[in-house]
């Protein structure tokens, strides 16, 4: 039912008007309701597009979903593929560098030893030829020795009866001026040739030359004072002494054992020296002062005084810290600080300056020269060469002064003891000078032989058989023979260190297969 239907005017049938109303009014109604249903219909329609429109984009929202999640699908999978496939390549480079390092191991280790092999077999070479070498020179020496016996025999019968008697006299007030009176037929106590003079350590020329010495090193510690107020002039000069300084402690503490172990350190410290002498020929110092034997007086820079100085302190040094330890470090020590006073550039008209070094050797170690003294006594430790804690501080113990004497005694071997037959440069401290210890520490009387000559004649002897007998040939025996049977004897009683010199022969002979 609608509006037209329900009007009040529809009933008036007594007014044409308003029948004419009521029927216009119905019209309009019609008019306003097909207009609405027209415009129902057309919202009904624009909503049915729209919704297909949604839904059409809906569907389309819904696809590019759908083809982006497969594609990040693809991508993950894509993604994880790779990383397995990294993965496994990594994990085979990884196999294949075990490998490789498994056979490089395998490889180095083969090669070490056969290095080792042919480094043991080297040795054993080098050893037979050095025993070889030995024997044949025992042999030549004692070949020599017999044929000079002969000769000397054929003219001495050639001489006349007067002049005999009075060689034999000679030869005997010789011997016995040598020889302490409780050992009168000791051998040793002859010289292996004429030229090298044998003072006993109760020979006043011994104790003359020991003052001469610390009057060297009595310079030697001026020198030192003169060159630091030169320094405080002089900043460039100052830091290179200290440079250098620094670099030769350093290269003489680097040096070990072993073939071409040094060349290195050798080489350093030789360049050290040699910039010293170029690079600072100004001031100069006199070095008559500086040599034990009467020379004309002669200037040189004295920076390379100062630095050869430093040098042999440290050489000391190291014999004291390392050789009392292991005393074989000795010898490549002793090898460079010969090598380096043999060489021209540290020569005056012929002589070395090893001098240097030999002054410090008599401040520590006095013994070595022939003095002697009490062990029980504060002038007697001094001159045996006991040293304090400070100065003027308590003594070092027992133990630390034979400790002390073991590594200086090596060291003095080391270097006393160098062979120069193949060498072009002359041999700075020749081995006389270690005959010349060796008599002056055996021909001590019973009364005068202490711990100190026992522990450094020790030290002397052992590890250095070889270069003695190179150089002494069956000389060296007979002295060995005395030295670890017959002096022994002379010791105070109880004595450690002299049951550990005599048991040093059986020491050679189990290691060194020498027979005394």
């Amino acid at each position: 039912m609608t509006l037209a239907d329900t009007s009040p005017w529809k009933s008036a049938k007594d007014s044409p008007s308003r029948q004419l109303l009521w029927e216009l009014a119905r019209l309009a109604l019609a008019e306003q309701e097909e207009s609405y249903e027209r415009l129902d219909k057309a919202s009904q329609e624009r909503g049915q597009v729209l919704k297909c429109a949604l839904d059409d984009a809906a569907a389309r929202h819904d696809k590019v979903r759908k083809d982006a999640e497969a594609e990040r699908d693809r991508l993950i999978r894509q993604e994880k593929a790779q990383k397995d496939a990294e993965r496994h390549r990594q994990e085979e480079l990884e196999r294949e560098a075990e490998a490789e390092r498994e056979k490089a191991g395998r490889r180095r280790a083969a090669e070490r030893a056969d290095a080792a092999k042919r480094a043991e077999r080297a040795a054993t070479q080098e050893r037979e030829a050095e025993e070889a070498r030995l024997k044949a020179d025992i042999q030549r020496r004692d070949a020599q020795a017999a044929k000079a016996k002969q000769e000397e025999k054929e003219a001495a019968a050639r001489r006349k009866a007067d002049e005999e008697r009075k060689a034999k006299e000679a030869a005997i007030a010789a011997a016995a001026s040598l020889v302490p009176k409780a050992q009168p037929a000791l051998s040793i106590t002859k010289q292996p040739t004429a030229s090298m003079p044998q003072p006993t350590s109760l020979d006043p020329e011994r104790e003359k030359e020991h003052q001469r010495y610390l009057e060297i090193h009595k310079t030697l510690k001026e020198l030192r004072r003169f060159m630091v107020q030169q320094a405080k002039q002089n900043p460039k000069l100052k830091a290179a002494m200290g440079d250098m300084r620094r670099g030769l402690r350093k290269s003489v503490g680097q040096l070990r054992e072993g073939r071409a172990a040094n060349t290195k350190q050798s080489k350093a410290i030789a360049d050290i020296l040699r910039e010293a002498l170029t690079s600072f020929p100004e001031p100069k110092v006199s070095l008559a002062t500086l040599i034990a034997r009467p020379i004309q007086d002669v200037q040189a820079p004295a920076l390379i005084i100062y630095l050869l100085n430093q040098f042999a302190k440290a050489v000391i040094a190291q014999f004291i810290k390392e050789a009392a330890v292991s005393p074989t470090i000795a010898e490549p020590i002793g090898t460079i600080t010969v090598s380096i006073f043999a060489k021209d550039d540290y020569r005056v008209n012929g002589i070395s300056l090893i001098d240097i070094l030999i002054a410090k050797f008599h401040v520590v170690c006095p013994p070595l020269f022939g003095i002697h003294g009490s062990e029980s006594t504060e002038q007697g430790r001094a001159r045996l060469g006991w040293w304090r804690e400070e100065p003027g501080g308590p003594w070092v113990s027992t133990q630390s002064h034979q400790d002390r004497m073991t590594g200086l005694g090596a060291g003095y071997a080391a270097i006393s003891l160098r062979n120069f037959e193949n060498s072009r440069m002359s041999n700075p401290y020749p081995p006389y000078h270690y005959w010349r210890t060796l008599s002056g520490i055996l021909n001590l009387p019973a009364g005068q032989v202490t711990d100190t000559h026992l522990v450094l004649l020790r030290a002397l002897l052992a590890n250095s058989e070889s270069r003695f007998f190179l150089a002494y040939g069956e000389s060296a025996k007979q002295l060995l023979q005395f030295a670890v049977k017959e002096y022994p004897k002379r010791a105070p009683k109880g004595s450690v260190a002299a049951t550990l010199l005599a048991n040093l022969g059986n020491t050679m002979k189990k290691d060194k297969k020498l027979h005394l």
